[in-house]
């Protein structure tokens, strides 16, 4: 029966890790920069995607693959034992853990959070008449939409990282 938890455990690990990356990748790489190059036709996008609950998505499959992480050091270990934890493959699952733990915060205190604004700021945008408020709404939109593409490149680097150490953890 542990054999069988462990084991479900383990592939539903890699599944989200590499669902959650995969998430990652295609809004960092692919998405963000054409939203950049809708310009002004972007940030309703971005509200759209809010809407569809594409954050609340990768938050949650980012927060699964911790949890089960978790469970999956702890087991390694054989309950969080320091020797075991200061093995190569531990300390390389440690940092795995670490990078995607950060990516996990990054992700939904800032990339996240900034897209929820966006989607707010869009609706206001909508009733706003030009002029001096419509002007400084498209600025902090467009001071959001760069914090997202910065912070979305940074937890890109952290969960390759994470990735990379993972693989290589009981190898190393």
């Amino acid at each position: 029966m542990h054999t069988l938890l462990f084991l479900s455990m383990r592939v539903l690990h890699v599944v989200l890790a590499g669902a959650w990356l995969g998430a990652v990748m295609l809004v960092t790489l692919f998405l963000g920069p054409a939203l950049q190059n809708l310009g002004t036709a972007g940030p309703p996008v971005i509200a759209a995607l809010v809407r569809r609950g594409v954050p609340a998505y990768i938050a949650s499959i980012g927060g699964l693959t911790i949890v089960t992480g978790v469970y999956l050091f702890w087991r390694f270990t054989g309950g969080f034992d320091p020797a075991i934890s200061a093995s190569r493959a531990g300390m390389m699952f440690s940092i795995g853990a670490l990078t995607g733990l950060i990516a996990l915060i990054l992700g939904g205190s800032i990339v996240g959070a900034s897209a929820k604004k966006v989607a707010a700021l869009t609706v206001q945008l909508a009733s706003t008449p030009e002029g001096a408020a419509r002007t400084a709404l498209v600025g902090n939109m467009d001071m959001l939409r760069a914090r997202m593409r910065t912070f979305g490149r940074i937890v890109l680097v952290l969960l390759l990282i994470s990735m990379v150490t993972m693989a290589l953890g009981h190898y190393i």
